[in-house]
């Protein structure tokens, strides 16, 4: 564990050369944050249980490709699965597919955002097939939850984890969560692995829900990465089943009150 945490929660962090040597990581979390449900189908729920994963491989996603932004509200809107990304940078961009996939542009050489520095497409790695997510000019992306059912309904998760790939700096690329009130509840480093991929989240059975993750990959933005610094993507995202947010309880007794009140008047 890195970090602070309530006693009730579990921390993930490992790191390795290749999907193999964290895989067993990864397959424990989703395990754990599922509470004994699978994959949920976009545009459904919300569930009791399941989970959700972005792998950035959406078909849909080919639109909108590298040299081309992606909206942040794509995984909310477009492929509905309750998560929503801002960033202070100028947006993001998601990898493109191999030809053998899909027809597309880009050279093959490039897949991995090689197009914005050729030293990417080798110290940068996938865990699962084959696209990379990052922001553009800001390290920093926040995630935010919704209802997949109904992307403008907020929502909280139970839990949440991320694969880096290329984390040189130790203390650098981080996680922050934030319940729906912007407490913060726990922050996590993610641990190094040069030119390999590093798995790092957290996860509450205490009924503690997250409203919020704050993602910093690396110190240096991609595109001012000279080959000094730590720039940092993304691969696979996993996270809890979004639940709809109780309405406050001070807002509850007002609607009863309220409720109470109307009956009163039409019985006099």
């Amino acid at each position: 564990p890195a970090g602070s945490a309530s006693a009730q929660s579990q921390t993930c962090s490992v790191s390795g050369a290749d999907a193999a040597a964290i895989n067993p990581a990864v397959e424990n979390f989703r395990t754990e944050v599922s509470l004994g449900g699978g994959v949920n189908a976009p545009g459904a729920g919300p569930f009791a249980n399941g989970r959700r994963q972005i792998n950035w491989d959406a078909g849909g996603l080919d639109g909108f490709q590298s040299p081309g932004f992606m909206p942040g509200d794509f995984i909310n809107h477009n492929s509905p699965r309750g998560a929503e990304f801002n960033t202070p940078g100028s947006g993001f961009e998601d990898r493109p597919r191999p030809p053998t996939r899909q027809r597309q542009p880009a050279d093959a050489g490039d897949l991995r955002f090689g197009d914005i520095n050729p030293a990417f497409n080798t110290d940068f790695t996938v865990f699962s097939e084959t696209r990379l997510f990052a922001s553009l000019d800001s390290t920093v992306i926040d995630t935010t939850f919704y209802v997949p059912s109904d992307p403008s309904e907020r929502a909280t998760v139970n839990g949440f984890a991320a694969v880096f790939t290329d984390v040189d700096l130790a203390s650098v690329t981080s996680l922050k969560f934030y319940d729906i009130d912007e407490n913060l509840l726990h922050e996590q480093f993610v641990l190094t692995a040069d030119g390999g991929l590093s798995f790092a989240g957290a996860l509450w059975d205490d009924g503690t829900r997250i409203g919020r993750v704050q993602m910093t990959l690396g110190d240096t933005a991609l595109a001012d990465f000279a080959g000094i610094g730590d720039a940092v993507a993304l691969d696979d995202l996993i996270y809890g089943e979004p639940q709809i947010v109780p309405a406050p309880a001070s807002a509850t007794l007002a609607l009863t009150a309220s409720g109470l009140l109307a009956r009163r008047r039409r019985r006099s």
